[in-house]
């Protein structure tokens, strides 16, 4: 499947969850939500809202290809609308894959409300083959919501996952999230240890989590808040679903020590400041954060360690018209305390920084991210109370990893130019496929969401 392909099929994908766009040149302030984890993690909508938009039908557009498009698909039921969106995603690690997922809404016979929400799919991938999975959003009221997610692939990935999200804890302004779930992700791979690693010791692998996850967002005062996360959790690696290069056989020693089944409990606690205009699609104010992640045996863990972390987005509005977002990310991390297995150290690569290389590329006890964009809109379509963006944004990626702080060097430092393009639709969602290249070669990913 080409990219353009693939691309209009993330559009159609996208449409029906557009809202009309706040005015940038008027902030409100948004309390931050349960801040998910960045790295190889499937996120999950923050509010029922943006749960239940997908599953609403829009009223029909007068013009506009994907509005005709997205109107002739749906299937119209006494329970509610049917939408068979097409789907596809790309990355370096596992390629494409593409497929159907149709969204079901279940509303209640007396008043007609959403009650509940189906999204069934099925998807193909050259690695992973068929991937069969079902999502159920369940909605006792107004503002809290359940999260049900059961997924298997012919090949390795499989997951199970039960998540609760409410926004007022015990009445309070304080946010609460619980998660606990199963997952086997085969995306990943490991080159070695350091910035020096050859990018042709590539070794695919899968990553088991069996655990849970609590996450709490507490105001303070002004813009600042205190963020607790508490994870329990085992970790396991096992054989990747790409037969070109396993771990076991490449770094043996490595595969030994990660192959054996280990517990990590891990409480952090960071105090963010922010004034973002919005939690996921800003465009004006900054978001900054300092972090300690600390990992103790007399608490159940099998390892002692802590993890520092700074770091800060700043979005530039230029004359707060909305069209030029200049778009800064900085992040330091390291960590100190025991020897850990791979997989738990800081990686720098596609989803995690450096947009031009795979997954898991550089990995060490530290690691240095800067990023800039430009993020220029281009156009704004209306769909009656819809409106899309269409985004270009060429930017550049620049990092490294280190064995320690000391140990940073300007010469070490990885460049990644490229540009994207995206359909943006607010107020929650981004279609974005990335073009990158630089020394580790050239990546295209398709994706949903900004890289920060």
């Amino acid at each position: 499947m080409s990219r353009r392909p693939a691309l209009l099929l993330l559009a159609l994908l996208l449409l029906p969850a557009a809202a009309l766009p706040q005015q940038p040149g008027r902030k409100k302030m948004v309390k931050p939500g349960p801040k998910a984890k960045q790295e190889l993690v499937k996120q999950e909508p923050t509010t029922k809202e943006e749960i239940i938009k997908t599953a609403e039908r829009p009223a029909p557009p007068k013009e506009g290809l994907l509005g005709k498009v997205l109107n002739a698909i749906t299937i119209d039921t006494a329970r509610g609308p049917i939408i068979p969106f097409p789907v596809a995603d790309s990355s370096k690690d596992l390629g494409v894959s593409a497929g159907v997922m149709p969204v079901i809404a279940l509303k209640k016979r007396k008043t007609g409300e959403i009650k509940s929400v189906l999204v069934p799919s099925v998807t193909y991938n050259e690695n992973l083959r068929t991937t069969l999975t079902y999502r159920h959003y369940v909605f006792p009221d107004d503002k809290r919501y359940f999260i049900f997610r059961a997924s298997r692939s012919e090949r390795v990935e499989r997951e199970l996952m039960a998540y609760y999200y409410t926004p007022q804890l015990f009445s309070t302004g304080a946010r609460f999230s619980f998660e606990a779930k199963h997952w086997v992700t085969g995306k990943p791979s490991f080159y070695g240890y350091g910035i020096n690693s050859k990018r042709g010791d590539k070794a695919n692998y899968s990553l088991q989590t069996t655990g849970e996850e609590i996450i709490a967002d507490i105001p303070l005062f002004w813009n600042f808040y205190l963020n607790f996360d508490h994870s329990y959790s085992d970790k396991r690696i096992g054989d990747g679903p790409v037969s070109d290069g396993q771990l076991k056989d490449l770094f043996p020693a490595d595969y030994a020590v990660a192959s054996e089944l280990k517990t990590f409990h891990t409480n952090r606690f960071s105090l963010v400041y922010d004034d973002t205009d919005h939690p996921s699609l800003p465009k004006i104010g900054t978001y900054a954060s300092a972090s300690v992640l600390y990992s103790n045996r007399k608490l159940g863990s099998d390892y002692e360690y802590r993890t520092y972390a700074l770091q800060v987005k700043h979005y530039y509005n230029y004359r707060e018209e909305g069209r030029y977002v200049t778009a800064v990310h900085y992040l330091l991390q390291f960590q100190r305390g025991d020897a850990l297995p791979f997989y738990a150290l800081p990686q720098l690569g596609e989803s995690t920084g450096l947009r031009m290389t795979g997954d898991g590329r550089f990995t060490d006890r530290g690691k240095f991210v800067f990023t800039l964009e430009e993020r220029i809109t281009l156009s704004k379509t209306p769909f009656y109370k819809f409106i899309s963006e269409t985004e270009i944004a060429p930017f550049l990626d620049v990092g490294t990893v280190f064995a320690r702080p000391s140990d940073f060097r300007a010469r070490y430092l990885k460049y990644g130019p490229g540009i994207s393009a995206r359909l943006v639709i607010r107020p929650q969602l981004v279609a974005t496929v990335d073009f990158a290249y630089g020394s580790e070669g050239t990546n295209a990913i398709i994706r949903i969401g900004y890289p920060f």
